[in-house]
């Protein structure tokens, strides 16, 4: 074949693949027509929005009409993104995230919320609880520590101020880049991030730009969107934003340390069924005597339950006063679990418990 009938037959095979695409379009807009309309009949009747056996049984179904190349991994990605937004247009959710766009915080919530709700950015973490206790958002989504600089200290203070649920968790993989307008390092004057991202590159900014002035920003984005304006800033963000901002990447992976990932909650009104794999959340303020801490988590000990994580805070209510948070496996609606949390309030100044969810599993997440 020559290169014209090459160059022709190109052609004919992507005006198929346009057509195909413009049919496919049309028929995920008259499916979710059609689940809006399910959607009302459900409310009508007081039905579940959510009907997990019905989406189980049509994966399977499409699986068995399968004739290939498709494989399941891609029909059970593709189809989940598709059922997933049609249940979210039967009710539509509105998630608030740590803006701008871009930032690890909307990457995790497009990640969790698999691209369909409203996403909605917030500028600062006070915003994202106050505007899910108002119901102007269903959830918000919050980083609450990070493998190598632990506990994001802000999103911690803030579960004493507003009186919302734990309702998930996400671990999200976090790698930095030093992006710029020009992409030359010469050009770089001042480096702009997030304290986390910051923190997390020191070492290596230390070595490669001694001579940069260092800013801190609310976000990775913001700090990327501050680039985008001048060629004399770099900003510590991921390569989401190089994308949104049009920025050059100067290096890749700068971070210290490898393997660096970010846990973030899910943050709203509701409060999850036990799923058999889950884990309470709690705050609680001690007597500043001692032992207090110890006799609070005795029962923990005693009922043989597994403490994930414990950390704390100062109330700023008192000097000396602590609020502690203590994740601990297994649901509150276990009698083993609420057992322990009523032992646990006798010997607190006060006990919140924040949410029982499900242990965020990436091979379940992504399936």
């Amino acid at each position: 074949m020559n290169e014209k009938n090459s160059e022709h037959e190109l052609n004919r095979l992507r005006n198929q693949i346009d057509t195909i695409d413009s049919q496919l379009l049309s028929l995920i807009n008259q499916r979710l027509e059609i689940g809006q309309k399910v959607g009302t009949i459900k409310k009508q009747t007081g039905s579940q929005i959510l009907d997990r056996t019905r989406e189980r049984k049509l994966i399977e179904r499409l699986f068995k009409l399968n004739r290939g190349p498709a494989g399941k991994d891609l029909l059970r990605y593709v189809f989940n993104v598709i059922i997933t937004a049609t249940r979210e247009i039967q009710k539509p959710k509105t998630i608030s995230f740590l803006g701008p766009e871009a930032s690890y915080t909307h990457v995790a919530a497009l990640t969790h919320f698999k691209h369909s709700g409203k996403f909605v950015e917030q500028p600062n973490l006070y915003e994202i609880f106050r505007e899910v206790e108002k119901n102007q958002s269903h959830f918000g989504v919050v980083p609450v520590e990070n493998s190598i600089e632990g506990a994001v200290n802000h999103t911690l203070d803030l579960f004493a101020d507003f009186d919302l649920n734990i309702c998930a968790e996400h671990y999200e993989p976090v790698s930095h880049d030093l992006l710029s307008i020009t992409g030359e390092a010469e050009d770089v004057q001042k480096i702009y991030s997030h304290p986390q991202a910051l923190a997390q590159c020191k070492t290596w900014i230390k070595k490669k730009f001694a001579h940069a002035e260092i800013f801190e920003t609310t976000s990775t984005s913001k700090a990327a969107l501050l680039a985008s304006d001048d060629k004399t800033i770099a900003a510590i963000a991921g390569k989401q934003a190089a994308h949104l901002y049009e920025l050059q990447s100067i290096e890749s992976k700068i971070e210290d340390y490898s393997g660096n990932i970010t846990r973030f909650l899910v943050i709203g009104k509701e409060m999850p069924e036990p799923t058999g794999q889950d884990k309470t959340s709690i705050m609680f303020a001690t007597s500043h005597v001692p032992g207090a801490l110890f006799k609070a988590l005795e029962p923990v000990n005693r009922a043989q339950l597994n403490m994930l994580k414990l950390e704390s805070r100062p109330t700023r209510h008192h000097n000396w006063s602590y609020y502690f948070f203590l994740d601990i496996e297994g649901h509150k609606l276990d009698k083993r679990v609420a057992d322990t949390i009523e032992e646990i309030k006798q010997y607190s100044l006060s006990l919140k418990i924040l949410g029982s969810y499900p242990v965020f599993a990436k091979e379940a997440h992504e399936a």
